[in-house]
């Protein structure tokens, strides 16, 4: 199978995506489409974020995550025919400083690493203050991008090319997790033309390298959003938890990279 670098590349670049939850194991698959993808999770990092907690059930439980910030190296190869990605995440390693960051150089990481593509996917911020996930099994494997210490948070295979990565797609990831917005935070969200609402997990610098939280409020003036959806922003009165239904999770994403998950109806 021939694949162009530069199909790849753009290809790569929807891909967070489906990684945008790349801390926890299951599989996505793209609805609608032939898209398969499988994320295995490495065991969370020796040296685990601060907060690091056990809720009821004995899972991890990580608080003090709204606003911080992550950087992932996604390495692409073709594995029998099909389109493979290795997702190497700074998460609970390190907070992916902008200089470090700035510093890689995604050719020449091609060519190290002896890959088809690689691409640089962030900086990327986590919007909830709290996540929940099920432990996953698997041996922590660790690497250096330049300065930049990652773990192997998933190895995601895309499908045929080209997969679908427009926004406002739905994507449907199995996982067990639960995402929470404390009360009294802002939180940013999508309603679609049925009525669905997506809230918004965390925002990226990729197609703006300028924006940050307090910008987000305003996307709406911002976003193409497809007819019939509108975007609202609005301060919680109570803890919201976002769980996984049936052990999958719909998940979508804007015009600007920014990252959303359905809240499933009570």
């Amino acid at each position: 199978m021939k694949v162009r670098i530069h199909d790849v590349t753009l290809i790569l670049a929807g891909v967070s995506l489906m990684l945008a939850i790349a801390c926890s194991p299951g599989k996505s698959r793209d609805e609608g489409s032939t898209l398969t993808a499988r994320t295995v999770s490495a065991t969370p990092p020796t040296a685990r974020p601060p907060g690091t907690l056990t809720n009821d059930q004995g899972w991890p439980r990580v608080e003090g995550l709204r606003s911080k910030r992550y950087c992932e190296v996604l390495l692409a190869t073709v594995v029998d025919g099909r389109l493979n990605a290795a997702v190497w995440n700074t998460f609970g390693l390190n907070d992916c400083p902008d200089a470090a960051w700035k510093a890689l150089d995604a050719t020449a990481i091609k060519t190290e690493r002896r890959v088809l593509a690689a691409l640089l996917n962030g900086p990327r911020y986590w919007l909830m203050d709290a996540i929940e996930k099920k432990p996953g099994a698997g041996e922590r494997k660790t690497t250096t991008f330049g300065t930049l210490e990652m773990f192997l948070a998933a190895t995601v295979d895309l499908g045929p090319v080209p997969p679908n990565l427009a926004p406002y797609s739905e994507h449907r990831v199995a996982r067990e997790t639960v995402f929470e917005y404390s009360k009294g935070a802002e939180i940013y969200e999508l309603t679609a033309a049925d009525g669905r609402v997506f809230v918004m997990q965390s925002y990226s610098r990729q197609s703006d390298a300028s924006l940050s939280e307090s910008d987000l409020p305003g996307l709406s003036g911002r976003l193409t959003l497809p007819a019939g959806w509108t975007f609202r922003t609005r301060k919680l009165d109570s803890t919201l938890r976002v769980l996984t239904p049936a052990s999958e999770a719909v998940v979508i994403q804007d015009d600007l990279s920014n990252t959303y998950q359905l809240v499933a109806p009570n």
